[in-house]
C-alpha cells in the first residue's frame, strides 16, 4: 500500500525533520535562539535605561549647583549695588535735613522724612531679597548656623516654634553638599507653614556613621501617600534628587502618631557614590 504524502507508512522511518540522523529536533532547541534574542534586547532597553536615568540625575545636578551659582551672583549684586546706592541716598537726606535753617517750611522737612523712610524700607527689602536668594551666613559660617538662621526666620513669619537641636561639627559638610542640605531644610519648613496645619516642628542633625542625619517632625494633620507619590509634588522630587545627587536619600512618611517626618542621609565622605543603589529607602 502506498503512503499517503507527509505521512510515513508502518515500518518506516517517517520523514527526516532534523535534515540528518533521522532524530527529531526539539522544541526547546528551535524556541531557544529567539529567546536568547528577546532576553539580550530586554537587557539593552534595561541598560539604556539606566544609563538614561544616570544622565537625567548629572543633568539635575548641574542644574541645582548652576542655579546656586546665579543666585550667590545676583544676592552679591544685589547687597553691594542696591545696597550701597540705597544708603548713600540715605546719608544725602540726611545731610539735606541737618542743613536746613529754621525758616524751612515744614511740609519740605516732612516730605524728607518720609523719604527717609521709604529708602530705610527699601534697604531692608534688599536685604531680604538678597538673602532669600542665597542666605550670606551659610557661605561665611557654615551650614549649622545657616539652618538656625531659617529656623528662626520661620518662626518669625509663621509664629509655629521650632526646635533645631544639632551635634555637627561645622567642618564635616560644606560645599554644594551642604547647599543641598539646606535647601531640603528649607523646603521641609515651606511645606510644614504651607500645608501641614502644625502648631509644633521639631528637627534633629546629627552625625552618625560617617553619615549626616537630618530628622524633621511637625505634629500637623500628616502628610498622604498619594501626596508623596504626587508626580505634581515638584518640592518632594526635589528634595529627593538633591540627596541623590550627594549619594543620600530623603524619605519622606505619615508619622505614626499625628504629623510628617522627614528624614535625609547623606555620607560624610567624598566615596559617597559607591553606596549601593539598593541602600536607598523607596
Amino acid at each position: 500500500m502506498k503512503a499517503l504524502s507527509g505521512f510515513a507508512a508502518p515500518g518506516n522511518a517517517g520523514p527526516n525533520l532534523n535534515g540528518s540522523g533521522g532524530k527529531r529536533q526539539n522544541a526547546m532547541d528551535i524556541i531557544q535562539p529567539e529567546t536568547i534574542q528577546n532576553n539580550s534586547t530586554t537587557k539593552e532597553r534595561e541598560d539604556r535605561s539606566l544609563q538614561y536615568q544616570e544622565q537625567l540625575r548629572e543633568l539635575s545636578a548641574r542644574l541645582q549647583s548652576v542655579r546656586e551659582e546665579e543666585c550667590s551672583r545676583i544676592a552679591r549684586e544685589i547687597h553691594d549695588d542696591l545696597g550701597q546706592a540705597m544708603t548713600s541716598l540715605k546719608m544725602d537726606i540726611a545731610w539735606i535735613t541737618r542743613n536746613m535753617n529754621s525758616q524751612t517750611e515744614q511740609a519740605l522737612r516732612t516730605k524728607l522724612q518720609e523719604m527717609s523712610d521709604l529708602v530705610d524700607t527699601t534697604i531692608q527689602s534688599v536685604r531680604r531679597i538678597s538673602t532669600g536668594l542665597r542666605p550670606p551666613v551659610l557661605d561665611d559660617i557654615g551650614l549649622v548656623a545657616a539652618l538656625e538662621w531659617h529656623v528662626q526666620e520661620f518662626e518669625r513669619r509663621t509664629h509655629i516654634p521650632c526646635e533645631l537641636t544639632c551635634s555637627l561639627e561645622e567642618s564635616s559638610l560644606q560645599g554644594e553638599a551642604a547647599t543641598a542640605v539646606f535647601r531640603i531644610f528649607q523646603e521641609t519648613l515651606t511645606n510644614v507653614a504651607r500645608h501641614a496645619q502644625a502648631t509644633q516642628v521639631s528637627a534633629l542633625l546629627e552625625e552618625t556613621g560617617g553619615r549626616l542625619l537630618l530628622h524633621v517632625h511637625d505634629n500637623g494633620r500628616g502628610i498622604t501617600p498619594q501626596e508623596i507619590d504626587d508626580p505634581r509634588s515638584i518640592g518632594l522630587l526635589g528634595m529627593k534628587e538633591r540627596a541623590r545627587s550627594h549619594g543620600g536619600w530623603v524619605k519622606i512618611r505619615g508619622a505614626q502618631n499625628g504629623g510628617t517626618d522627614v528624614d535625609v542621609v547623606l555620607p560624610l565622605d567624598h566615596n559617597h557614590r559607591q553606596w549601593k543603589q539598593e541602600s536607598f529607602p523607596k
